[in-house]
């Protein structure tokens, strides 16, 4: 009976295993503008994305870049206080990711924008994305 309550476990993970690490789809080429602005380029980018509610400003790193050249299913930004992902295969997150502009450090704007988004953050932790002068 012991040898039977070890074996259900491990046959439990076997079989989910192979889900698990199927490929992730390919990614969606109605994003591949975003996704190529996205994964290059290297420290802080912000991400604009204009709706009905207005423009929102996110910002994203390294971690986010990385994770996206792996693995397809998702963008992460972040507001001041929080994580988004933003998934394509969501009808919502890719219209919005369809409307989205990435802005990188040195590119027109940039300034603006982290200068906004600090306005915005009442988090003393998070800092400036500008890159500091020697």
């Amino acid at each position: 009976m012991k040898k039977l309550a070890y074996v259900v476990p491990v046959a439990a993970l076997l079989s989910v295993t192979p889900a698990l690490a199927a490929d992730p789809p390919p990614p969606d080429p109605d994003l591949a503008q975003f996704r190529a602005a996205y994964t290059s380029g290297e420290g802080l980018a912000y991400v604009v994305i204009k709706d009905e509610k207005g423009e929102r400003v996110y910002r994203y790193g390294e971690a986010s870049r990385v994770t996206a050249r792996k693995d397809t299913r998702g963008y992460m930004l972040f507001t001041c206080t929080s994580p988004h992902v933003f998934v394509p295969q969501n009808p919502q997150d890719k219209a919005a990711l369809l409307k989205a502009k990435v802005v990188k450090s040195g590119e027109p704007g940039f300034a603006e924008l982290d200068a906004k988004y600090l306005a915005n953050c009442k988090n003393p932790l998070v800092k400036s994305a500008l890159p500091k002068k020697k």
